[in-house]
């Protein structure tokens, strides 16, 4: 687990001021995780930012690179598939007139991300060796036929989308060519880290040098560590790491941190750097603490770590913030240095990507499918899991839609009665009846098509509430199986993600996705009592 990503979780406990010891430091809570929160903010910014501004049926590179990448567990989520591709052009399938493109019937409820070109860069090999683990590819089988009710459901989600992942080793002074006129950089966790010789390289390089049209970084806030402390507290209550530099008597959470600034000085870093490179900025605060400070100070101290997203502004030329930028960075004597490229990996989409069928071949199909489960009703994005269905519309639901409404036999239902949204939509199958199959023994034994009890409602066999399954977590729809550890706090508790609708028929098709919490494997320390435990948790040695 990296630096950045450790964070105990501590125990919820009402706290009266009149039971404090004054020079004991306070436990604070953060849930979900706090890396997890800066994580969700990051993909938040990528799903609503310039990133996801583009004509949704003129598609164009998307391409992110992860400063301070570590371990790769945003790059792991970002390399996860999609489960459809933006809607096609006009050519490929003409909007209707009722489906203009702000309908919001039309489109998701998650926004989903569709890079084309992914990297990382770090520094350090330990943590690059995990990274590269974490977006390999991943060899996937054709699914079998199991049973009719789980006849095509993938063990792995379907990529439709090509993707390419490099993975560099080097520090962000250098100048990687890959990386100019780039759509999106994260640096989460990192400025913090860095020496005061290679500071002044992080805005010329990422602002001028790069100039993307999104960046997005977080930092820890100095401001808020004094919710860790009664208002009264000596200094010598405060546990952690004296100012490594001597300019200040403060005290930060990592050994490693050469600084850590109050919120006034990080919005004053920000707003200097988008003026000088021609940015507008936003800031804002990441990680409330679910117990309420007993002195009423949590409006005031903000949360743990401060975030900013700088948006590029097309009043500045491109060519002049490049050519400033590689002047400072001459100066500063960083010009020659290179990056080494440990990998280069291609996520192949599938064939049949953009690729669909004759839409009345989908529909046949969807009708024979919906006969052979004998059902009068499913709703579009359950039957779009569907393996073969998926591939006949070659990775565009609007597809499957379409040939759902064209067909003589089909009948596609737009809402529910409340909502438009698209993860209501059911198909009619015209002119059946509701008697489904299942799979139960009966007094003859095991069957595959056998008579429901006479009290049975499909409802009650393919609703997750009656089942094991746990709800959506809402955490932006990237969901895991998180092989390997669990993070503290959310034993027993499995997440599927917000994909607009709940597992109704079998939960295999989640298992290729991944989920902001990310698929850390990599042990946490055993037996930590590190004065820094429910701050940042930065235990490693590793820096950044």
């Amino acid at each position: 687990m990296s630096r950045r990503d450790t964070e105990d979780t501590l125990i919820n406990e009402s706290i009266h001021v009149d039971d404090l010891d004054p020079e004991q430091e306070l436990k604070v809570t953060f849930y979900p995780p706090l890396y997890v929160q800066r994580r969700l903010w990051v993909l938040n910014f990528l799903r609503t930012g310039s990133i996801a501004q583009a004509s949704r049926r003129i598609p164009r590179d998307q391409k992110v690179l992860d400063v301070g990448c570590g371990e790769g567990q945003l790059l792991s989520v970002l390399c996860q598939p999609a489960p459809w591709l933006r809607p096609p052009p006009p050519e490929i399938l003409p909007l209707s007139p009722i489906d203009s493109i702000d309908s919001p019937a039309l489109g998701d409820e998650v926004i989903w991300l569709h890079p084309t070109v992914v990297h990382g860069l770090d520094v350090s090999s330990e943590d690059l060796a995990f990274a590269l683990r974490e977006i390999a590819p991943i060899a996937t089988e054709e699914p079998t036929c199991n049973s009719v009710f789980r006849s095509s459901y993938s063990t792995h989600t379907v990529r439709w989308d090509d993707l390419q992942v490099k993975v560099w080793k080097g520090g962000l002074q250098t100048i990687n060519e890959e990386f100019v006129d780039i759509e999106c950089i994260v640096s989460t966790e990192v400025i913090e880290h860095l020496p005061p010789d290679i500071l002044p390289a992080f805005a010329p390089i990422l602002l001028g040098v790069y100039h993307p049209h999104l960046l997005l970084i977080t930092t820890p806030s100095y401001t808020f560590n004094a919710r860790f402390l009664a208002p009264d507290a000596p200094k010598s209550s405060r546990q952690g790491f004296p100012d490594p530099t001597g300019r200040t008597d403060r005290i930060y959470r990592h050994d490693d941190h050469k600084f850590e600034w109050t919120v006034e000085e990080f919005e004053t870093w920000c707003h200097a750097a988008a003026a000088e490179w021609g940015y507008e900025v936003t800031t804002s605060a990441v990680g409330k603490a679910m117990e309420k400070d007993p002195w009423g100070r949590d409006d005031h101290l903000g949360g743990a770590s401060q975030a900013a997203a700088f948006r590029r502004l097309e009043s500045t030329s491109n060519l002049e913030r490049e050519r400033k930028g590689r002047e400072i960075a001459s100066r500063l004597g960083f010009i020659n240095d290179r990056h080494e490229l440990l990998a280069s990996y291609q996520h192949a989409a599938h064939p049949s990507s953009m690729k669909p069928k004759p839409l009345s071949v989908i529909g046949d199909a969807i009708k024979s499918r919906m006969e052979q489960f004998k059902v009068a009703f499913i709703r579009l994005e359950e039957i779009w899991f569907e393996h073969d269905i998926a591939i006949m519309c070659g990775g565009w639901i609007e597809c499957l839609a379409e040939a759902a409404d064209r067909s003589d036999h089909l009948r596609l239902n737009r809402s529910d009665g409340m909502r438009k949204e698209r993860s209501t939509w059911t198909i009619e199958l015209i002119g059946a009846t509701q008697t489904p199959t299942v799979l139960w023994p009966t007094e003859e034994g095991m069957s595959e098509d056998v008579m429901a009890p006479d009290d049975w409602l499909p409802e009650e066999e393919t609703s997750a509430e009656d089942s094991d399954w746990e709800e959506p977590t809402g955490h932006e729809g990237d969901v895991s199986w998180n092989e390997g550890k669990e993070d503290e706090g959310t034993e027993g508790q499995t997440s599927y993600g917000d994909w607009g609708f709940k597992p109704s028929l079998s939960p295999v098709h989640w298992s290729g996705a991944q989920e902001a919490w990310g698929s850390d494997t990599k042990a946490s320390p055993e037996g930590t009592d590190s004065p820094t435990d429910g701050w940042e948790g930065d235990h490693s040695e590793d820096t950044s």
